[in-house]
């Protein structure tokens, strides 16, 4: 087996920060590259050549021009332009000013792009010619979300023969269905859409692609890792899920602490540390005038949210018990955006408390670290969280999560009621408005209770989420999955 520090690994992703981010996705290909670098490995990043992507990026190189890409009868071609996405991590960004020239990475004002499943198997059918292009023999490509599922396909079909796939599960609940009529846009043989292959109820799915043909099988959380096996969050792929658990990782995203650390956070008022806490009143201080709300919740809970507006997040949850919430002497926080129906439910519930409810429709990044530091307790009632990185930076911003017990919330977060520690936070079981109001209530009780309150901050601002240990254990599969690709013996 290959030493550790030779790797070669390409991250193909649909997003990656700073670059283009829309979500948790963009996080982690833009950190864990840093942390395999760290580690030995020479990482190149591929991602499409976004309208904003080729604003941020700086100084680009144009490496190949040109490129065939065949997408069903359609012969298009890929520009490869090559810069810099941190130091040591190359990024290839691949044009089609036809499918990536555009406002927004997967939706414009009406919604998602008619074309997305098009756009990224173009995306994907390029990869091989890249690597070609820029001179990059990967060992491993980590492919993440049905984006990028294809990429596994075209490996296990005769691409790169030396090059082993992974795939990153960032949410089971995104299929990437392609209609029978696009069938051929895919442009595998037969064989590949069968029942045990893509095909999904009629139809091709792109994330069973990634699952199937990799080497192997990599999700965000092991809670999440197992709750994909189960009917109720595998998307109907749990018995799929079930058949691959021997190469079925749960691994924990990391967190950039660079960008999310209290002590040196340049958007905040105030910086401060578990060595010394006095910043953070400032900073709940500046939130509630940036906010527009009563200066009486300086001294009652201030609970935050940055989200999705969407079912998964447990919108509909924060809807039902806003009301028995406010009751509770609380106070609201919400940077949000999504669904149209939410947006109006929100703006409206907002007018009915406008001292005690500050909402913020759209992304605002410096909104979200003030948010971060300037809440006593950070709210995530989620159906299901795959893995979710909010919570680990409330952590670290002193912030007490409460959280439903699920995914990778349920692997970051300890309650009081389970152990002797502290704890780091509150959980709940039900999906249910009534739950979230008592873990609510338990954590309005014990915020009266100061040296309690205090004694679970500093338990939280202890924990350790950094990208070095994941980054590690994502390396060991790298090399398992090199040496199946290879034949070689006792690789699993």
């Amino acid at each position: 087996m290959m030493n550790k520090r030779s790797l070669n690994v390409l991250v193909a992703a649909s997003e990656a920060a700073p670059l283009a981010k829309a979500g948790g996705l963009g996080d982690v290909v833009g950190s864990l590259p840093l942390a395999l670098r760290d580690l030995g490995c020479r990482v190149v990043v591929a991602l499409p050549a976004y309208r904003q992507a080729l604003e941020k990026a700086g100084e680009l190189r144009l490496t190949a021009e040109g490129l065939p890409v065949l997408l069903g009868t359609s012969k298009l071609t890929a520009d490869i332009l090559v810069g810099k996405l941190a130091p040591g991590v190359p990024v290839c960004l691949v044009r089609q000013d036809g499918f990536f020239d555009r406002n927004g990475l997967y939706s414009g004002t009406r919604g998602e792009y008619a074309d997305s499943r098009e756009r990224f198997m173009f995306f994907s059918k390029s990869i091989p010619a890249l690597c070609a292009a820029a001179g990059f023999e990967p060992d491993v490509i980590l492919a993440n979300d049905w984006q990028t599922g294809l990429v596994m396909a075209l490996l296990h079909k005769g691409a790169l023969p030396r090059t082993a796939g992974v795939f990153a599960i960032h949410n089971m609940g995104y299929l990437g269905l392609v209609p029978p009529e696009k069938t051929e846009d895919i442009g595998l043989p037969d064989s590949y859409y069968l029942m045990d292959g893509m095909e999904y109820y009629g139809q091709m799915s792109l994330l069973k692609a990634g699952i199937v043909y990799s080497q192997a099988v990599i999700t965000v959380s092991p809670t999440y890792a197992r709750e994909i096996r189960t009917p109720e969050f595998g998307s109907g792929l749990d018995g799929l899920m079930r058949s691959i658990k021997d190469r079925l990782y749960g691994i924990l995203n990391g967190v950039d602490y660079e960008e999310w650390n209290p002590a040196t956070d340049r958007h905040l008022a105030a910086n401060y540390s578990s060595v010394d806490l006095a910043g953070k009143a400032i900073c709940k201080q500046d939130l509630l005038k940036t906010m527009g709300l009563s200066d009486e919740l300086l001294d009652r809970p201030l609970i935050g949210m940055v989200t999705r507006l969407f079912d998964q997040k447990g919108c509909q949850l924060v809807a039902e018990a806003a009301g028995d919430l406010f009751a509770l002497n609380t106070g609201l926080v919400l940077l949000a955006q999504g669904d149209e129906d939410y947006e109006s439910l929100f703006s409206k519930l907002q007018g009915r408390y406008p001292d005690r409810f500050g909402l913020k429709l759209g992304f605002d990044t410096a909104l979200a670290h003030k948010i971060m530091a300037g809440c006593d307790m950070f709210m995530i009632p989620s159906l299901y969280e795959p893995c979710g990185l909010t919570q680990m930076f409330s952590l670290k911003y002193g912030t007490i999560p409460v959280v439903r017990a699920t995914g990778g919330l349920e692997d970051t977060v300890t309650d009081p009621n389970e152990g002797d520690t502290p704890g780091t936070g509150f959980k709940f079981e039900a999906f249910k408005a009534e739950a979230l109001l008592k873990a609510l209530a338990r954590a309005v009780e014990t915020f009266r209770n100061r040296k309690a309150w205090q004694a679970i901050m500093l338990e939280g601002m202890a924990k350790n989420f950094s990208w070095e240990r994941s980054a590690k254990e994502y390396l060991a599969v790298f090399e398992r999955a090199v040496a199946a690709r290879r034949g070689e013996k006792g690789a699993w």
